[in-house]
């Protein structure tokens, strides 16, 4: 399967800026595949954080974009 161009990179990475700072310093694994005849590309971020409480927890961020980076869904992990 094709990596996601640098163009959908990108827009994948102001996302996570402007909506999940946090986030900003993952380098996210991702994974690719064809859906209805288009290539669909999967950015998962995960990165260990404090909670209010001093507690620790993982957050998961799933991205999914189309070809041009286009963010078609957001799933978070609490």
């Amino acid at each position: 399967m094709t990596k996601p161009s640098a163009k959908c990179r990108a827009r994948v990475k102001n996302y996570i800026r402007d909506h999940f700072p946090d986030m900003t310093s993952v380098k996210p694994s991702v994974s690719s595949r064809k859906h209805g005849g288009q290539l669909r590309h999967r950015f998962t971020f995960r990165k260990n954080l404090k909670s209010s409480n001093g507690g620790r927890f993982r957050q998961i961020v799933h991205v999914a974009t189309d070809e041009e980076g286009n963010v078609t869904k957001v799933n978070v992990s609490r």
